[in-house]
């Protein structure tokens, strides 16, 4: 892949923007952060809060320099031992490092990213610069404007600020706002061009005034299963945009994109590896070529964790393997449950969850955000008939709840507890 950092512009462009001001290219070029001050070369780093302007300044300043850059976010996890801890923002100074530093730099950077934890606790997973960004194009696209939605210190995050670094063009960046309305509202104003987010992110968008606002050339999907429901109503509300979901986990890295409105993806994938990065099915799991991320095994292979099935000539997502659960003798996949709940008219989104019973295993339960127009009072009901008529009775939710949105994870995923 062709250097990502020699593609990053050196001119006084503006790279970053966020509540607190705009950080410009050259500032990035010249360690204006002054992080190779604050980090030894060869030492370890720690990246904690929100801010993606953080996220952008250590990959320009620390790549080949640091051994180890840790991205905590929002995570509650002890800092190792030495390890330099850079606060959510830091100032920019108009002392710089100078420019030969790049060209003396031999060391190579382990990045650390965690686990989002939604089926547990957070596990911490490193890669090198190449892994998390086998998806980045490095073809400039100075005008585009990235909408950052994503925590920048999660798998999705980092895609979206590589991919604008790479792009020289700006990116928008909303953490300091707390609702998808919220940020859809500052990224209209600025003028927003490229967008990427969950499909819950993109369901609770959908609803916002603000959506209508934005001239969305390009739309990323990921992190979640994007149903077809999904891909069809972005379709349709943005019908100039590029409409993109991605496959990049934690574990893995970013291993292939589909830009063919279809939900999941081509059955040639196996055979004809994207962008050369070959996947393979075993015992009904997905499994990327990933060599030099820890876990993979003597063939290089990695497990995604993802359970999956062919039909015909595509690809579908049935759910996590670590999600399935055992329903009066029936596999269930709530994710399943899940996209039939979204295809009744009533119904925006839904979570599906599940707790133990002692005389079936399992049983489901569903939280539902309904339509402005759906008679709340009789749509459990409604629900579970619904589900009865298109799934198996070990499919159909024990309890329906009605809630006004729901819960997201820094990760931009549904919160499943």
């Amino acid at each position: 892949m062709p250097d990502l950092l020699a593609a990053v512009p050196a001119d006084d462009r503006p790279a970053v923007e966020d509540d607190t001001g705009i950080l410009s290219y050259a500032e990035l070029r010249a360690d204006a952060m002054r992080l190779r001050a604050r980090v030894a070369r060869g030492g370890v780093g720690v990246l904690v809060g929100r801010r993606a302007a953080v996220l952008a300044a250590a990959v320009t300043a620390l790549e080949g320099w640091a051994a180890e850059v840790h991205l905590f976010g929002d995570l509650d996890e002890p800092a190792p031992r030495g390890a330099v801890v850079l606060p959510d923002s830091i100032t920019p100074t108009a002392e710089a490092t100078r420019s030969a530093d790049r060209q003396l730099t031999d060391v190579r950077t382990r990045w650390r990213l965690y686990t989002s934890g939604t089926t547990g606790r957070p596990k911490p997973v490193d890669h090198d610069l190449g892994s998390l960004a086998r998806l980045v194009r490095m073809r400039p696209q100075r005008s585009r404007r990235w909408g950052l939605l994503y925590a920048p210190t999660r798998m999705a995050g980092t895609q979206v600020v590589l991919q604008s670094l790479a792009d020289g063009g700006l990116l928008i960046d909303a953490a300091h706002l707390s609702s998808v309305s919220e940020k859809f509202a500052w990224f209209a104003a600025r003028r927003c061009t490229a967008l990427s987010g969950t499909p819950s992110m993109w369901r609770q968008a959908l609803q916002s005034p603000h959506s209508a606002e934005l001239n969305l050339q390009q739309i990323t999907l990921g992190g979640e299963i994007a149903d077809q429901l999904v891909l069809d109503a972005l379709a349709q509300a943005f019908p100039a945009a590029r409409i993109t979901h991605v496959f990049a986990s934690t574990e893995t890295g970013a291993a292939f994109s589909v830009s063919d409105g279809r939900a999941g993806f081509p059955a040639t994938y196996l055979t004809d590896p994207p962008r050369g990065i070959r996947l393979a099915v075993r015992d009904s799991i997905l499994h990327v070529h990933a060599p030099r991320v820890p876990g993979a095994g003597p063939d290089g292979f990695v497990s995604t964790g993802d359970v999956v099935e062919l039909d015909r000539d595509r690809v579908h997502f049935r759910g996590r393997d670590s999600g399935v659960v055992n329903v009066a003798g029936v596999k269930v996949w709530p994710e399943q449950v899940e996209t039939a709940l979204r295809g009744h008219p009533d119904v925006v989104d839904s979570v599906v969850t599940a707790r133990p019973n002692p005389l079936s295993g399992w049983i489901l339960s569903a939280v539902v955000v309904p339509t402005r127009e759906a008679d709340e009072q009789t749509l459990p009901t409604r629900l579970r008939s619904y589900c009865a008529e298109r799934l198996s009775s070990a499919h159909v939710p024990a309890v329906v709840k009605i809630v006004p949105s729901l819960t997201l994870a820094g990760s931009g995923k549904a919160v499943r507890r």
